[in-house]
């Protein structure tokens, strides 16, 4: 339970230098529409999130954050990739999944 705080961590740091070394620094912009998909589904998929940690057991709790991570980062990939046209973001976010899963699937 003491180690969802580094995995946050790490999966923030591995996604900041992914994005860094396939994107570079500067950000494409988002479209209107993709700013308010993307925080509609920010405030629904965080409202989810805690009302289900709220009710799971214990022994669940690796297999919530696994999904969790997948339906976050998954959804922060789709967007980057619907509306970053000209962007490759989505694939440092594709990347950050990848290693999120993994971490969390060994780290429990």
């Amino acid at each position: 339970m003491d180690n969802f705080g580094l995995i946050g961590l790490i999966i923030a740091l591995t996604y900041l230098a992914l994005r860094i070394m396939i994107v570079g620094t500067k950000k494409v912009e988002i479209s209107e529409d993709g700013k308010y998909i993307e925080r509609w589904g920010r405030i629904i998929l965080a409202a989810l999130g805690v009302i289900i940690v709220i009710f799971i057991n214990i022994e669940a709790i690796k297999w919530f954050f696994i999904l969790f991570i997948i339906a976050i980062i998954g959804f922060q990939s789709f967007i980057d990739w619907k509306y970053r046209k000209g962007s490759k973001e989505y694939i440092a976010s594709l990347i950050t999944l990848i290693v999120g899963v993994l971490f969390v699937y060994f780290a429990f």
